[in-house]
């Protein structure tokens, strides 16, 4: 492998907003502050060749790469026992607000986008505390160059570019099913690949939002002030949970998202529970690409059982699912009772909108998602990993025993 090189013209580094501020603390890298949204903020500029034989180049993406990304996506789905597209329509870098300060990496060959990759990193609450922490995802290679070392060179220039602004640590998952992932990553990593070590289990649960709901009142709307306050209070007690601010409302980091969509619950005059409903179809959808054989053939009386039972049925391939995230879900002292009604004000609010399904996503460390899952659900499980290269992992090890959290919307 040839040595990195600087390059130019520039890439591109996608940033939520000019008033998202980062934790002023030990942990903040350099360069972390964002500006605005439409903004590019300059990165280092690095690339990697391949042989002459492979003809394969990295550099971080430009807005002319959009297209290309986007047809990637839409080309190569997420295996597993029900294969996924996470396409990004109109606008691949859009989406990309929503992660954080993220970069970019494509892999080019003969000029064509033949692979992708998303370095992002934002505020996070570590043991209580905030702390700037990375999230590697969005990894795609096309299928006709799988194999090749591809993924390897580009763990290279990442490498790079996590050693001139390095976060506290890195958190990733890998949904499950999909073993070509979890080889290449975890079980089989080669050269200048990270270390991934993996700490919890992120269960993503589709809740059906049927039209016969019970429809239930939320509490009178609190300012967004007292709302966020609440998040950065019971947020800390769950680690990898986002320091929220309120200029994150107001901004691309929660593109979509309105002060309304929050829905609370009171307790004893105080409020007790909030959580929101991020309806993100206008600018990324998740789209069923097809079923392993055996779910293909099951699929129509499985959804004659799941219409009697309530649970979401297994669209036609080629569907895109019209559903919606819960997010910023809180909960005082764990109350399941609190975390019930806030699940069923989610519901409520889905299906006054026309969403078909709502996805909320829970750990297993997580006492609330035994709350989830008395929902009738179909469950989708991802393994969640600390990754670090070298002798930078520091994090895994420091980690407490508090409950994880993944903002599900913004991996």
């Amino acid at each position: 492998m040839s040595p990195l090189r600087s390059r130019k013209p520039a890439g591109k580094t996608v940033e939520p907003d000019a008033s998202r501020g980062t934790p002023r603390n030990s942990e903040e890298p350099r360069n972390s502050n964002p500006r605005n949204s439409e903004e590019l903020r300059g990165t280092p500029r690095n690339s990697v060749r391949g042989t002459p034989r492979n003809q394969i180049d990295f550099s971080l993406a430009t807005p002319e790469d959009d297209e290309p990304i986007r047809r990637l996506l839409a080309r190569n789905a997420v295996p597993g026992r029900i294969r996924i597209r996470y396409e990004r329509e109109p606008d691949y870098f859009t989406g990309c607000r929503t992660m954080g300060a993220t970069q970019v990496l494509v892999a080019r060959s003969d000029g064509a986008v033949v692979g992708v990759a998303c370095r992002s990193v934002r505020p996070l609450y570590i043991n209580g505390e905030p702390a700037v922490v990375g999230y590697l995802g969005q990894l795609r290679v096309d299928r006709d160059f799988r194999g090749r070392w591809l993924v390897s060179r580009g763990f290279r220039m990442l490498r790079e570019l996590h050693r001139e602004d390095p976060p506290r640590g890195y958190v990733t998952t890998i949904i499950e099913g999909n073993d070509e992932a979890e080889g290449v990553l975890v079980r089989r990593a080669r050269g200048a690949m990270p270390l991934y070590r993996k700490i919890d289990r992120l269960m993503t649960l589709a809740i059906r939002a049927g039209r016969g709901r019970t429809i239930l009142t939320p509490a009178e709307r609190r300012p967004l002030a007292e709302i966020v306050a609440f998040l950065q209070r019971q947020g800390r007690r769950r680690n990898f949970f986002p320091v929220y601010s309120e200029s994150d409302f107001s901004s691309g980091a929660m593109r979509g998202f309105q002060e309304s969509d929050f829905v609370t619950v009171e307790k004893d005059g105080r409020l007790a529970g909030v959580a929101g409903l991020w309806d993100q179809r206008a600018f990324k959808q998740t789209i069923v690409d097809a079923y392993e054989s055996v779910m293909q053939i099951a699929r129509p009386f499985y959804n004659v059982a799941a219409a009697m039972a309530g649970r979401p049925r297994l669209p036609r391939p080629g569907t895109a699912l019209p559903l919606a995230c819960g997010v910023c879900f809180c909960v005082a002292d764990d109350d399941p009772d609190v975390a019930r009604e806030l699940i069923e004000l989610l519901l409520t609010r889905a299906a006054e909108r026309r969403i078909d399904q709502l996805l909320i996503g829970f750990t297993e460390s997580d006492p609330l998602l035994e709350v989830a899952r008395r929902f009738p659900h179909v469950a989708y499980p991802a393994a969640v990993y600390t990754v670090g290269w070298e002798n930078e992992n520091d994090l895994h090890d420091q980690l407490d025993t508090r409950p994880r959290y993944l903002e599900i919307a913004a991996l």
